[in-house]
């Protein structure tokens, strides 16, 4: 179909009909092509507005909005003891859904203040027993997330720089019609302050997923070995007892294989839930990997690893078995302790306390398991806990090979 005089404009629009129209299938492709193409930029042009329009309005409508398209009512504490400025401000605010609570003087707002939960708050600069800004330093040493919009008298330039630098989240000048301006300064301080706490908490939880293991909520292994090498340091200077141990469930890979992995996680956060009951506020473990655990016990020596690993050992074991009326199997813990104060010239690092750890571990399953064995890396020996006293590493090492 050929359109011999028809007539488009640059986007490809029929502006005048043809007069003759010669028909071919090239020209029938053309011809919807064009129409299809016009369409197309008719409707992306309209959606493009539509969302321009939407935008605009939620802009509007939410500027503290916590959902999209509505606005979030505020409480809002209003400083200013002059009643008929608090008249106008509180009316415009009240229009614009917004809660107000009113104070005259800083004593009546740091008691407001004592007494409430508020998004926001709007402080004049003369008040009858401060002045805003010395409130706003007091409110400040307190609190750290109130917006606080500050007041100030036009051509006071430098209070309102003032206000800034001790905390305020905006200021808006008191000239003729400030009142109109103030709700919009209000609001976005607040949704500011929202934003802000809402960052904050998502960060300190991406900082705690990075250092916590998901399955159990104990701290994973990259984040126990930053807190034991910190304590290495610490004993390496001041020969301060440090004991870390590596713990093992026994029996577990029997447990995946014939109960299933569910069950194997039942057991392995029952057992986490142990190892926090047992541990003092200075203590630390995590999910080393698997199916094993670490404890780092700092300022504790021997006999103190001793009774941790005995009561450990035996709480799993009660706790285990009381738990197999729930369908989690009974199963017993093989613990690995490495001790150290520091006080000899060996090389005191996260590698050899992993190094002595785990061959104490080994020790421990290899000796028949559900025990404790501990090396003690000063000494260069095995100190006898429930099993047999070995006089130096090259023994531990021979035995565990004879194992």
């Amino acid at each position: 179909m050929k359109c011999c005089d028809a007539k488009y404009n640059k986007d490809g629009v029929l502006c005048k009909p043809p007069s003759t129209l010669h028909v071919s299938e090239q020209n029938i492709d053309l011809f919807f092509n064009r129409g299809r193409t016009c369409l197309y930029e008719m409707t992306r042009q309209l959606e493009e507005k539509k969302a321009k329009t939407a935008l605009s309005q939620a802009m509007e409508d939410s500027a503290v909005s916590g959902s999209p398209g509505r606005r979030r009512s505020l409480h809002v504490l209003l400083v200013d003891d002059n009643r008929d400025h608090m008249l106008l401000v509180r009316r415009e605010l009240e229009h614009r859904g917004h809660h107000v609570t009113g104070a005259l003087s800083g004593e009546e707002a740091m008691g407001a203040l004592a007494g409430g939960v508020f998004d926001a708050m709007v402080l004049d600069y003369q008040l009858p027993d401060a002045t805003g800004l010395q409130l706003l330093q007091q409110i400040r040493a307190q609190t750290e997330g109130l917006p606080i919009i500050m007041i100030t008298a036009s051509g006071n330039e430098q209070v309102a720089v003032s206000a800034l630098k001790s905390g305020a989240s905006d200021y808006v000048v008191k000239e003729p019609g400030y009142e109109r301006e103030l709700p919009r300064a209000v609001e976005q301080a607040a949704e500011a302050a929202r934003a802000s706490a809402a960052e904050a908490v998502l960060q300190a939880e991406l900082e705690r997923r990075a250092k916590t293991d998901p399955l159990t909520g104990l701290l994973n292994r990259g984040e126990m070995e930053r807190l034991l090498k910190r304590e290495i340091q610490r004993t390496a200077r001041y020969h301060c007892p440090l004991s870390f141990a590596l713990i093992d469930v026994d029996g577990f890979k029997s447990i995946n294989d014939t109960r299933g992995h569910p069950t194997g996680d039942a057991v392995l956060c029952r057992i986490a839930g142990i190892l926090q009951s047992a541990l003092r506020a200075s203590d630390s473990t995590a999910r080393w990997g698997g199916d094993e655990f670490a404890v780092l016990l700092p300022d504790t020596g021997f006999d103190g690893a001793r009774a941790f690993a005995e009561r450990l050992r035996l709480d799993a074991k009660a706790s285990l078995q009381e738990s197999s009326k729930e369908e989690i199997p009974t199963t017993t813990l093989s613990v690995g302790f490495v001790l150290t104060r520091g006080e000899h010239d060996h090389d005191l690092d996260l590698p050899a306390l992993l190094k002595w750890a785990d061959r104490a571990l080994y020790a421990a399953k290899e000796g028949g398991r559900d025990r404790a064995n501990f090396f003690d890396l000063d000494k260069g020996e095995e100190v006898c806990g429930e099993a047999k006293q070995v006089s130096s590493p090259e023994a531990a090492k021979e035995r565990m090979s004879d194992d």
